[in-house]
């Protein structure tokens, strides 16, 4: 009978450390696939806001930089859209595999606590994202195309605006996500 129970035993651990490599295994591909479509996400707001747009205003006239960032915010706004689905998936992945997380709408623990101030911030940058890319950038498309006008000028200033204030707030989201990670480890 002794034998038994020890046989069983062996069998449970040999299953436990399996499974803990495969945990193990899935959450290292998610959380590379959540930092690939972060970096690629805020590593193009970057080069956009404080390389090719200060390039282009130096070296290129009006038209030809209105056509240049046409097709820039075309391809932007698919890699940006796929870095969100693909943060959404995986950080459902990874919060549920955290010991941290008590539960949807649990906030019994620090941990949860800044994780829901994450969230909400990442909601105001996905809407700020819609919001300029469906809303700001057709409008400004069709006004550049008439020629420079004030109000133009006007709109350009304003998906400028936005868009710091978007890099403000993913500036807010790493902060929150160093914490976060602290706490974890």
């Amino acid at each position: 009978m002794s034998y038994l129970k020890s046989r069983n035993t062996k069998l449970v651990k040999e299953e436990s450390k399996m499974s803990d490599t495969a945990e193990l295994f899935l959450l290292s591909v998610v959380s590379w696939l959540h930092l690939a479509a972060t970096v690629s996400w805020l590593g193009a707001m970057v080069t956009n806001m404080f390389v090719l747009m200060p390039a282009a205003r130096e070296t290129l006239d009006p038209p030809v930089m209105g056509r240049l960032f046409g097709a820039f915010m075309k391809r932007f706004r698919s890699l940006v859209y796929i870095c969100i689905i693909t943060l959404f998936v995986t950080g459902v992945v990874m919060t549920s595999l955290n010991s941290h997380y008590l539960g949807p709408l649990d906030l019994g623990n620090l941990w949860t606590q800044l994780l829901l101030v994450k969230h909400v911030l990442i909601i105001i940058m996905v809407v700020m994202v819609v919001y300029a890319f469906e809303n700001l950038a057709p409008k400004i498309g069709k006004l550049a195309a008439a020629g420079p006008s004030p109000q133009l000028a006007q709109l350009q200033k304003l998906q400028m605006r936005v868009a710091m204030a978007g890099m403000a707030v993913a500036l807010l989201v790493l902060l929150f996500t160093s914490i976060i990670t602290a706490i974890s480890s």
